[in-house]
């Protein structure tokens, strides 16, 4: 095998034409001017900003019937599956282009139902969510700032930035999402349109986990960690400083109380002279 590179020609919708891109996707639920779900694969869609906001990107074309949707309604929802080799065929012809949701219907092996959320049930603008899915992203079309952004606003594809309203996700999940369990969803790869002829889809090997390395700074990692366990009370980072010593594997444990303290003290930001003085009370 030569370990020479070459150029790629630039062709239309390069990262299938002129690159290899593996990616899991997104199955979009939506609603149509009947009022019916229908159901679209999408592998350009990925979290957009995710640390003030909860925001996620999808690039459609912009006359696809999710993209027509969405634009309508305002309100779609993202469905996300295990991999299921004899699901694989359905999510192949879903992304053929023009279909209606009755022609999908006719071959869709999927279930839908009505979304838990209270005021989401489906109707003429919000879609039923699929059952087989192991999370649901409901999410509402950020019209505004698509209008006040040019690249998003006049690019030829459609740019749909979309509001993560809701996360839901299966029971049995939920003890997982942290990492300190023992498992992942399985979740499916796609490698797109090659050729002009065939889909590209996959299966992963089961997920593993590895420590952290030992390497930099401590308190970045007691800083994000810290951070991600609650909405509204944040650690600032002279606070980490010092939640350095904390052993690797009590490191979340010692955060939610710390966090629980505060909470009940009203605080919305912890900062070095509340864990100074909190490690004070604790040790006597």
């Amino acid at each position: 095998m030569s370990d020479t590179f070459v150029s790629s020609p630039m062709r239309d919708n390069w990262y299938q034409s002129s690159s290899f891109y593996g990616s899991s996707f997104a199955l979009i639920t939506s609603v149509n001017e009947d009022g019916i779900t229908s159901i679209g694969p999408y592998q350009l869609s990925f979290p957009f900003e995710v640390i003030n906001e909860r925001s996620w990107m999808v690039v459609s074309r912009p006359g696809s019937n999710t993209a027509t949707n969405v634009k309508r309604t305002h309100k779609c929802a993202l469905n996300f599956i295990e991999y299921d080799k004899d699901k694989i065929q359905t999510i192949l012809e879903f992304g053929f282009p023009g279909q209606t949701p009755a022609e999908k219907d006719a071959y869709n092996t999927f279930d839908l139902i009505d979304s838990p959320t209270e005021g989401r049930a489906s109707n003429t603008i919000y879609p039923k969510i699929m059952k087989d899915a192991f999370q649901v992203f409901e999410c509402t079309l950020d019209v505004k700032r698509i209008e006040e952004n040019p690249i998003l606003r006049d690019s030829s594809s459609a740019h749909l930035l979309l509001n993560i309203d809701n996360i839901l996700v299966k029971e049995e999940w939920v003890p997982y999402i942290d990492g300190t369990g023992d498992k992942m969803p399985s979740v499916p790869m796609t490698y797109g349109f090659r050729g002009a002829s065939t889909f590209w889809f996959g299966d992963v090997n089961p997920a593993y986990k590895l420590p952290i390395p030992d390497k930099g700074a401590k308190d970045d990692v007691v800083y994000y960690e810290a951070n991600r366990l609650d909405d509204e009370v944040k650690f600032t980072r002279e606070a980490c400083k010092e939640l350095t010593g904390i052993p690797p594997t009590f490191l979340r444990q010692a955060l939610m109380g710390i966090l629980g303290v505060a909470k009940e003290q009203g605080l919305t930001k912890i900062d070095r002279d509340f864990v100074v003085e909190l490690n004070k009370q604790m040790n006597g």
